[in-house]
């Protein structure tokens, strides 16, 4: 079952050698190449962005102006929202912090009639 692997890896080193030596060799580009485990999180996001990154720079300057513009609008957008829920947050707390302190009130008031 690791023969295999091997076998590729021993096949690509021959050909990039092969490479090397030949004095007319076009220029090799390497791109990142697929981990065996695409579930693995830590090796598909430096992929993922190497992929954007390399999408990003191919775009004209307008093309780049716009691209950011619209990840600003969505950035912001996202903030407010999370600011919204901190302040929603904070005020649920608060109006339960009241709402306890009114009934410690009323129940000492109803206890001082008994």
């Amino acid at each position: 079952m690791n023969s295999q692997p091997e076998q590729e890896l021993e096949q690509r080193l021959q050909q990039l050698e092969a490479e090397l030596n030949s004095p007319t060799s076009p220029p090799v580009v390497v791109e990142p190449q697929p981990s065996a485990s695409p579930t693995d999180r830590a090796s598909v996001v430096p992929a993922v962005l190497y992929r954007f990154v390399n999408w990003f720079s191919g775009l004209s300057n307008i093309g780049k102006l716009i691209v950011v513009a619209v990840g600003l609008v969505i950035g912001l957008a996202v903030l407010r929202a999370v600011l919204k829920l901190v302040a929603a947050v904070i005020s649920l707390a608060f109006l339960a912090v009241l709402l306890y302190f009114v009934y410690q009130f009323l129940l000492a008031r109803t206890s001082d009639k008994n």
